[in-house]
């Protein structure tokens, strides 16, 4: 019986380290298509596509989440075509990711849009589905007053 037991552990930790494998692998290949914050600031300052930045960390386990399941599907739907897209690794960058996120916490997608001359920013906080994501998107070019996950702020 212990044998049997041990025997289901074992496959178990092994679908789950196969599984992991394939969710970092996903991930891996959607980092590849991402600009640095630094390519796609320059690109959107440019004026062609406004900013799209998503914050993570690597010890984050809604990050890790939103790294392994949603973004892959979202970047397979291009549905990140309007923007000049950038992934910012929160301990890579501390400075510059707190003044993006103050202190909404991880993980956080930030849209950055030029209006009448002035950068104007909305979030989008915690684990977010592929649809609310794309809704979220969906709303560039349209300002309206803040909700509880969105937030129209100068760009400092």
């Amino acid at each position: 019986m212990k044998t049997l037991l041990a025997i289901g552990m074992v496959l178990a930790l092994t679908t789950s380290a196969a599984q992991a494998q394939q969710s970092f692998s996903q991930y891996n290949e959607v980092s590849k298509e991402t600009l640095t914050y630094k390519q796609a600031y320059a690109k959107a300052q440019a004026g062609d596509k406004p900013l799209l930045v998503m914050v993570t960390a690597d010890w984050c386990p809604p990050c890790r989440q939103m790294k392994a399941t949603t973004l892959p599907q979202l970047m397979n739907r291009d549905s990140f075509n309007k923007f000049h897209f950038a992934m910012m690794d929160y301990d890579k960058q501390p400075e510059l990711a707190n003044q993006l996120i103050g202190d909404r916490g991880l993980p956080q997608i930030i849209m950055f849009e030029k209006s009448g001359g002035k950068w104007l920013r909305r979030y989008l906080k915690g684990v977010q589905s592929v649809a609310t994501v794309e809704s979220f998107v969906a709303k560039a070019g349209t300002y309206r007053l803040a909700s509880n996950d969105e937030e129209n702020t100068e760009k400092k």
